[in-house]
């Protein structure tokens, strides 16, 4: 039937009665029972959401360093994806809901009760699709009035696209109402106004929600037989906020934890689990946060099959950490679903934006409000929904947010005009575009620190401008073929090609060798010799693989994950390598030129290459990988033996950078050089704080007792304090 007729229009014509902010009001549908293929009748109604609060007679839940500490040698304590703490015995290699000691107090560990919402509903995610109009829903009202809704035309309709049409006919019960939030229905997306009053309460709106149903679409075999084998799985293992797998309290396959462990399926499961893997609703960008900010309760629903959210994210994770067993195509497949999987509630809020700016939305402005639920508070205040502000100045107020409160330029790695393809538009090069796809050279987890811990010294000029302070290291002055890899067995030629045998014995001007500095740059510091124990490859077994006569396989290549070689090789296609007049080796995931330069900025953890402009400008090309100057050597000099770059996990979960001296096992936070130098007069640090996923990756404490000032940078690395030792700092602009 066509209802998309000019007369049928008029008639879908409904004002909304507006909601009263005071009253904190928000519009609920509720969907009457009926049959399969009924026509729909739904009543809106407007209802307050307040929150709900804890019972403060109930007894607090110990943080988990205190639970740590009465439990015996052989366990540990860990806290779920969910909330749960979940008890390890690494002796008998079990765990537990229960704490080891029976008389132990559960209140103690156990989550809290909340009290009930002031309305119960049940909240939507779903993707739009085609704007075309499929069916219409007759609006029904007590005593035969609209409420919420105040008709213009005589028949009172309201039209539903034909993706949501279809959820609502598998979320409608025979015999009883159910009560949902939908947003076409329950914001008025022709007023601007609402609209960006209402993401405001998007938060609130899933947190309070009972639980949130999760459309994918209609139901298929492949789907009903993934959502069986996944769910399994997930009943398996539990996944730790704090990364870790673990097998599931009174599990029955005790060792598909493992990245080891391969996981029995047939070729039919791995193709069902791709192909429901490959539904639109896990591509969008909005269901990122709603799906998060839901409860326990929460599921993804294909047809009338359902799985729990939780069961489904553990079972995601597990299958993309599998060393082996799991066809390729799936594996990248994973490898995007997992950043919407993983716990989102501590990560910061760049990372946030980069893993998941890539996912499509109806308008520009969303690559920011749709995921600004998920950014911490301290962040967020600086940000207030405006669907009458162009993308630019959003994205603009979303950089100099995180600049203000981090003191940092965190965002600046993202941006760049990285090739010369790029449209030339009106569009400040320092600051990054959301709305297309963000290039990056350097991996966010791999804990660069070209910057140390300095504050950015930064000034929105005007005219899409930006003074920055930073140091010049070196000009381009060689540049190598675009890479092409498309599979390991090109890394390996890239290797030959450079001719690493010969550079082996060639020394490099800040330490090592020619050779090792290549192999480092070609694998962007996923490198064992910085970070021990997650299974990467040492350079001695990179430079083994490389050296393999052409069709062979060294024993180095059979033990490395086929994970790291597709990520690597996947991570520089189509990258450039380069080399300065001053000797460094790098790469950019970008088109260099010859008289670039590379600049260490202050407050940006990653080195920034430069294009100068005939002003005296400069434009952003993007950020950078330069072997040598990738842990603040640019600033403070080379790391001399017998100290080396070491990253590690900090209690945050977040990778970082540490210090470490080989002949005594001394591990400092900062720089070597810099504990030479004394701190300023007046200022003292803080060592006892909580660090936060809205501070800077790495940040300090300070303490003024003159002026009460209380800093998250190290006053040794102010711009004056590093021209005081003869470090040229200078202002630049960037356009």
């Amino acid at each position: 039937m066509n209802w998309d007729t000019f007369e049928d229009r008029i008639r879908m014509k409904y004002e909304y009665t507006p909601l009263d902010p005071a009253s904190q009001d928000i519009r609920l549908v509720t969907i009457l029972p009926g049959k399969f293929d009924d026509p729909f009748q739904i009543k809106i109604t407007h209802a307050p959401l307040i929150p709900a609060v804890l019972d403060d007679q109930q007894p607090k839940r110990w943080p988990l360093d205190a639970l740590r500490r009465t439990l015996p040698q052989s366990w540990n304590a860990r806290e779920t994806l969910e909330g749960r703490i979940i008890f390890r015995n690494y002796d008998g290699r079990y765990s537990s809901w229960d704490h080891p000691d029976p008389n132990f107090p559960r209140e103690r560990y156990e989550l809290p009760v909340l009290w009930k919402p002031s309305v119960e509903f049940e909240a939507l995610s779903y993707t739009w699709g085609s704007p075309k109009i499929r069916e219409k829903a007759v609006v029904l009202g007590d005593g035969g009035e609209v409420k919420g809704f105040r008709a213009l035309g005589r028949t009172q309709r309201l039209g539903l696209q034909g993706n949501l049409a279809d959820a609502m006919r598998h979320l409608r019960y025979e015999d009883r109402s159910r009560v949902v939030w939908i947003d076409a229905l329950c914001i008025n997306q022709d007023d601007l106004e609402e609209r960006s009053e209402q993401v405001k309460r998007m938060e609130l709106i899933y947190k309070l929600a009972h639980r949130v149903v999760a459309w994918l679409g209609p139901g298929s075999p492949a789907s009903e037989l993934a959502f069986s084998k996944l769910a399994h799985l997930g009943r398996q293992i539990e996944h730790t906020r704090d990364g870790t797998m673990l097998s599931a309290p009174g599990c029955t396959e005790d060792k598909w934890f493992s990245g080891k462990s391969v996981l029995p399926w047939d070729a039919e499961t791995w193709d069902a689990i791709f192909e429901t893997c490959s539904r639109v609703w896990f591509g969008r960008l909005w269901i990122v946060q709603e799906i998060h900010l839901g409860n326990d309760n929460s599921v993804l629903k294909c047809g009338p099959d359902e799985i729990p959210w939780s069961l489904f994210r553990r079972a995601i994770i597990c299958i993309h950490a599998k060393e082996a067993g799991v066809p390729e195509k799936l594996w990248h497949k994973t490898q995007e679903i997992k950043f919407l999987c993983e716990y989102l509630a501590n990560m910061p809020f760049v990372d946030v934006l980069k893993n998941h700016h890539k996912r499509p939305c109806q308008d520009e402005r969303d690559k920011i409000y749709g995921l600004l639920s998920l950014a911490p508070a301290e962040i967020a205040r600086y940000i207030t929904p405006d669907y009458k502000t162009s993308p630019l100045e959003v994205y603009k107020s979303v950089f100099l947010a995180v600049v203000k409160h981090e003191q940092r330029v965190s965002l600046l790695p993202y941006s760049g005009r990285r090739y010369s393809s790029t449209p030339a538009e009106e569009w400040p090069t320092w600051l990054p575009d959301w709305s297309r796809f963000v290039r990056v050279t350097t991996p966010h987890h791999v804990g660069f620190c070209a910057s140390g811990m300095s504050a950015s010294r930064v000034k929105y000029v005007g005219s899409g401008r930006l003074q920055v302070s930073a140091l010049y290291f070196a000009s381009i002055s060689c540049i190598g073929a675009k890479l092409a890899i498309a599979d390991f067995a090109d890394f390996r030629r890239t290797g030959k090609r450079l001719g690493l045998d010969r550079l082996r014995g060639a020394a490099y001007p800040s330490r090592g060798t020619y050779r090792d500095a290549w192999l480092e740059t070609l694998a962007l510091g996923r490198v064992e010799d910085r970070h021990y124990g997650v299974g990467w490859p040492s350079l001695e077994s990179l430079a083994a693989m490389i050296a393999a006569p052409e069709g062979t396989e060294s024993e180095e290549e059979k033990g490395l994950s086929n994970g790291w070689k597709i990520w690597t090789t996947g991570r520089i296609n189509g990258c450039y390598s380069f080399s300065t007049q001053n000797g460094y080796v790098g790469m950019i995931n970008g088109e260099p030129q010859q008289g670039d330069e590379v600049f260490v900025v202050l407050g940006c953890n990653m080195p920034m290459l430069l294009r100068p402009t005939a002003n005296g400008e400069y434009g952003v090309i993007g950020d950078c990988y330069v072997h040598g100057i990738m842990d603040g050597e640019a600033l403070f000099g080379s790391i001399p033996p017998p100290w080396t770059a070491q990253i590690g996990t900090d209690a945050d979960n977040r990778v970082r950078v540490m210090y470490y001296n080989e002949e005594v096992g001394t591990l400092y936070r900062d720089h070597q050089r810099l504990q030479e130098v004394p701190v300023p007069f007046g200022w003292e640090e803080i060592t006892e704080w909580k660090k936060s996923r809205a501070d800077p990756l790495y940040c300090k404490r300070f303490y003024n007792k003159e002026t009460d000032e209380t800093i998250n940078w190290d006053p040794r690395l102010s711009p004056e304090a590093f021209r005081e030792r003869g470090v040229p700092i200078e202002t630049i602009t960037l356009v």
